[in-house]
């Protein structure tokens, strides 16, 4: 990076950083700009956000306390709520609500999707999420980027706590492991998740690593899926089994 490019991005960071407290929603947007953040007609920036160099087409609402890191792509219509946090790369479609205080992060959304309050994305490895169109992520639910988990097109995960883990650390416990070495994956092991269209989840369920949960199924709320469950197919109980066909 050459020294010019290097005192174009500090004084971009300075309008950044400048454009969160001022007073004058258009004196924040024009900051914004002037800090290398795209920013389309008819967005609506509350004080006190923080946003990275990304883009952010019209009408997107964005309410107090904020953090959009950079790399971001956010579409049309969209709200986010405020206390969330977006880390970087992250991409939203069109008409998406991101509640708040959730953290997001290596997710793609789809178009009129939303993501409840609270919802935590964590993990430990190279995964990624991709979320579908028109689906639902409840209150206070965990999605573990460990491995890749794939949400498919109305897809309804109800809160508050349910959970998709892509690892396991059982291995890790009974062997006397160290933390430190958890990115070693004979002892953390991990596997996708795929839910596909047409699901819905109920509350506090857990879904382990390497689950396939097929089109048209109902996981019972308070359910622990360790197997993947068939088509046109309801299933509930810890471990989760066959309640009813669907057909």
């Amino acid at each position: 990076m050459t020294r010019i490019r290097l005192v174009i991005r500090a004084y971009q960071k300075l309008f950044r950083e400048t454009a969160k407290v001022l007073p004058s929603m258009s004196l924040r947007k024009l900051f914004f700009r002037l800090g290398g953040v795209s920013i389309g007609k008819g967005c609506t920036i509350a004080r006190n956000c923080k946003i990275g160099r990304s883009v952010i087409h019209q009408d997107v609402v964005i309410e107090k306390n904020v953090h959009i890191g950079r790399a971001c792509l956010i579409k049309s219509g969209t709200h986010i709520r405020e206390n969330a946090v977006l880390y970087d790369s992250v991409e939203i479609g069109e008409n998406v609500i991101i509640g708040r205080n959730s953290h997001i992060i290596r997710v793609k959304v789809g178009d009129r999707s939303t993501i409840e309050y609270g919802t935590v994305i964590t993990g430990y490895g190279h995964g990624g999420i991709v979320i579908g169109d028109d689906s639902y992520i409840g209150i206070n639910n965990v999605l573990d980027f460990s491995d890749d988990i794939t949400i498919g097109n109305f897809v309804h995960i109800a809160g508050p706590s349910t959970a998709l883990w892509t690892h396991t650390s059982v291995e890790m416990s009974l062997q006397g492991i160290p933390l430190h070495q958890k990115d070693d994956r004979r002892f953390r092991n991990t596997a996708p998740i795929v839910v596909q269209d047409n699901v819905y989840i109920g509350c506090n369920c857990t879904i382990y690593p390497g689950v396939t949960i097929s089109l048209h199924s109902v996981v019972a709320p308070n359910s622990a899926v360790s197997e993947n469950v068939e088509q046109h197919t309801m299933v509930g109980g810890v471990p989760a089994k066959v309640i009813k066909s669907l057909r």
